[in-house]
């Protein structure tokens, strides 16, 4: 039977870097009322504005999504580091 083999540095560095977009994405909030200010014709800035209303209800749920990911990885390999540290401990009792 093959091995498994399970790269915890992946798991972390995939979680951190999951982490980081989502902050990214949580920041970008703050930008919506500087775009609002700069544009000037009316017409422009209803569409900015309508632009910005969907970009808030996509980027929520990508938000959501980021982190459900996130919390999935983390528990992935939390498991198997779980796992790996029993399977250890019954291998030195063998010995």
């Amino acid at each position: 039977m093959p091995d498994l083999i399970v790269d915890f540095t992946l798991l972390s560095t995939s979680a951190k870097q999951l982490k980081a977009i989502h902050n990214e994405f949580t920041a970008l909030d703050d930008w919506k009322d500087d775009v609002r200010s700069v544009v000037g014709a009316p017409e422009m800035t209803a569409a900015m504005s309508h632009f910005v209303d969907n970009w808030d209800d996509n980027r929520e749920r990508l938000l959501d999504s980021l982190q459900s990911v996130g919390q999935m990885v983390e528990g992935t390999r939390d498991a198997f580091k779980k796992l790996e540290d029993s399977l250890a401990k019954a291998g030195a009792r063998k010995r």
